[in-house]
């Protein structure tokens, strides 16, 4: 099985009952969750690569298997809760995209350039805010994913 995240996103769903895939998985997403929380490439990009990281997550929880009902019930819940925050970094991607969009526009004079600058500042603190708590998010996220992994 290939290690890829895009490539794991279009494969066939296996059992990750090897550790080493596990462990994998937990260490690479630790990794993509430290640079979507810093924000390295950018708000637009760390809300892409967020959504990628909880497709793959959804799907190893998918894949897992376990034995007892209460871990079939957190599994249900992590799936749950993935898709809610993937939505919440979806709306994210569209607000990024219509700040890039506008950073774009071509001002015709000085009172609508000091208009847009503002605007550009107040979107800059808006989306640090709400990239900092979706961080937050995904990062609870996947500490209790990696407990159900693991069996902690």
């Amino acid at each position: 099985m290939e290690h890829g995240w895009m490539s794991a996103m279009q494969t066939p769903l296996q059992p990750l009952e090897n550790s080493d895939e596990i462990n994998f998985f937990i260490t690479e997403g630790a990794h993509r969750l430290a640079t979507i929380s810093m924000n390295d490439y950018g708000f637009l990009l760390s809300a892409r690569m967020a959504q990628t990281y909880l497709d793959r997550a959804a799907q190893v929880l998918e894949s897992t298997r376990g034995f007892d009902h209460a871990f079939f019930t957190e599994v249900s819940l992590l799936k749950t809760a993935a898709t809610k925050i993937g939505r919440e970094y979806a709306q994210f991607e569209v607000f990024c995209t219509d700040c890039e969009r506008f950073d774009r526009l071509e001002t015709n004079n000085w009172t609508e350039w000091v208009s847009k600058c503002a605007v550009r500042a107040i979107s800059r603190g808006y989306r640090g805010t709400v990239s900092h708590h979706l961080a937050y998010k995904i990062r609870t996220f996947h500490s209790r994913v990696c407990s159900v992994l693991t069996g902690k």
